[in-house]
């Protein structure tokens, strides 16, 4: 069977399916239970209203596991950025309003946040001593009970003809909102391009600004605790570090050691 490619990422790529549906088939080394979580809290996400795709099935092609999906009609963020380079600050808007929007919805019997970052700082390769300050640093930080997506960015918003939508879900999770906005917080500011991005030299110049306008319209929604937010930046980046991109470790380090000396934690 034949399949036309619409996109691939780090973990699946993506074809047309069946009329209004698409085949997120994942990489050989995801298995039947990986496809299988993240179809529940897809499905979960679904449920409780959040703009996002609906779960068909769970299926197995070609030896490979995968999951088909409501097709949503759209573009990433990224690529409505690059077509309509005029309304960046209209994004990052969009962005925040539906971070927000994300935060408010109940997030029920989703996977705890803090258990995440724990098991991934404990699994890193940082020092004894480095993890050990960061898991300190990490049970003093608030926990909650919001709906996080755990990787929002703007690949991962769709922007279509009837609304803004958020795809990929594998890391549902019900915790605290400022540990997710820092995951965007470096995800925005700090990721790695592809060396190959159309545009990329102009992204690299207009992040402070998308991320500043993102992180003010959030602020309209809710009172925002700046301070607590860059509390979370050790913690969200030593989980980074799990994800194997040597390009960033530099920056993740950097980001680590600072955030565990802001609160006066040994870093070594």
């Amino acid at each position: 069977m034949l399949l036309t490619r619409l996109g691939q990422g780090r973990e699946a790529e993506v074809y047309a399916w069946a009329d209004g549906y698409v085949l997120k088939l994942f990489w050989p080394e995801f298995s039947q239970a990986d496809a299988e979580l993240e179809a529940r809290l897809t499905q979960q996400v679904w449920l409780v209203g959040v703009p996002s795709p609906r779960v068909e099935d769970v299926l197995e092609f070609e030896g490979r596991w995968g999951l088909v999906l409501q097709w949503i009609k759209g573009v990433p963020l990224t690529d409505y950025i690059q077509t309509n380079p005029t309304r960046l600050r209209f994004a990052a808007q969009m962005l925040g309003a539906l971070h927000r929007q994300l935060h408010n919805k109940a997030a029920g019997h989703l996977p705890s946040q803090r258990l995440h970052l724990m098991r991934r700082i404990e699994a890193s390769r940082l020092p004894l001593e480095l993890r050990t300050a960061l898991l300190n640093h990490l049970d003093r930080l608030p926990d909650g009970t919001a709906l996080c997506h755990g990787d929002f960015h703007p690949e991962n918003v769709l922007v279509g003809e009837e609304g803004v939508y958020v795809v990929d879900w594998p890391n549902a999770m019900r915790g605290n909102p400022l540990a997710d906005m820092a995951r965007t917080t470096l995800l925005v500011l700090y990721s790695e391009l592809p060396p190959d991005l159309p545009g990329r030299e102009e992204i690299m110049r207009q992040r402070e600004l998308f991320y500043q306008t993102y992180l003010e319209h959030y602020q309209t929604f809710s009172g925002l605790d700046l301070a607590e937010l860059k509390s979370w930046m050790p913690i969200v980046a030593a989980a980074r570090l799990r994800e194997n991109i040597p390009a960033e470790e530099p920056r993740l380090m950097q980001l680590i050691e600072e955030g565990l000396q802001l609160k006066g934690e040994p870093s070594e």
